[in-house]
């Protein structure tokens, strides 16, 4: 995405006043990054708007970016804390797991013996999606 349509987008997903829009921005953010996207991806992890870290959390699964989990479990966690369902982002995450055991599961394990209490439950709870591959 040229950096005009990437800040477009961006503005798209914070604009409460047209939900409809800011589902259709979701939508093209999942449909059109790309890896060269995972740097704004990430930061967006970091948003003070619970719609924007979900909607960056869906194209990263879809990129497989295992690496990314100790951020996307830091964003899922401040959506927890601030008392959000996180249907979507649990759906995204148990998707990036599943479709990237081998990957995913080193990344979690570290998690789960060294993170902070949330990050050890969390990591715990995905790797339960990691189909025999682990046997935590």
């Amino acid at each position: 995405m040229t950096d005009h349509e990437w800040h477009k987008l961006a503005a798209a997903l914070r604009d409460d006043s047209n939900i409809d829009g800011m589902v259709a921005a979701a939508a093209d953010l999942q449909a059109r990054a790309t890896a060269d996207d995972v740097p704004r991806l990430l930061h967006m992890l970091n948003d003070s708007s619970f719609f924007v870290r979900e909607a960056a959390a869906w194209p990263l699964s879809d990129l497989g970016r295992v690496e990314a989990l100790p951020q996307l479990l830091g964003a899922y966690q401040r959506g927890l804390d601030e008392g959000h369902d996180n249907d979507g982002f649990s759906a995204a995450l148990i998707d990036l797991v599943e479709m990237n055991v081998v990957a995913a599961v080193p990344q979690l394990r570290k998690l789960a013996e060294a993170g902070s209490d949330a990050d050890r439950e969390n990591a715990a709870w995905l790797l339960g999606f990691c189909n025999g591959a682990t046997d935590a």
